[in-house]
C-alpha cells in the first residue's frame, strides 16, 4: 500500500482513526501484532486538520491480516 513501511513492515490499512483501532482489534484478535500510527496534519499538509492513522504488520503477517480484514470488510 505505502512506501512510507518501516522496512520488515507492510502497511495493510490507511483511513480514519476511529476505523484504525477496529482493524487493530480484529488483527489482534486474530493473534497478530500490528502497530498503528497516527497520521499528524503537519505530516501531510500543515494547514489541514484531519484524523487519519495507518496500520502495519510484519511482511510475514500481511497477507493473514489482509485476508483477515477482507472478511471482516464481507461481515
Amino acid at each position: 500500500m505505502s512506501s512510507d513501511a518501516p522496512p520488515g513492515w507492510e502497511e495493510v490499512f490507511d483511513g480514519p482513526c476511529v476505523r484504525a483501532e477496529v482493524v487493530q482489534a480484529v488483527l489482534e484478535a486474530n493473534g497478530l501484532e500490528p502497530v498503528m500510527r497516527q497520521l499528524e496534519a503537519v505530516d501531510l499538509l500543515p494547514t489541514v486538520a484531519f484524523d487519519r492513522c495507518r496500520i502495519y504488520v510484519t511482511e510475514p503477517e500481511a497477507t493473514r491480516a489482509r485476508e483477515l480484514l477482507e472478511e471482516a470488510d464481507r461481515a
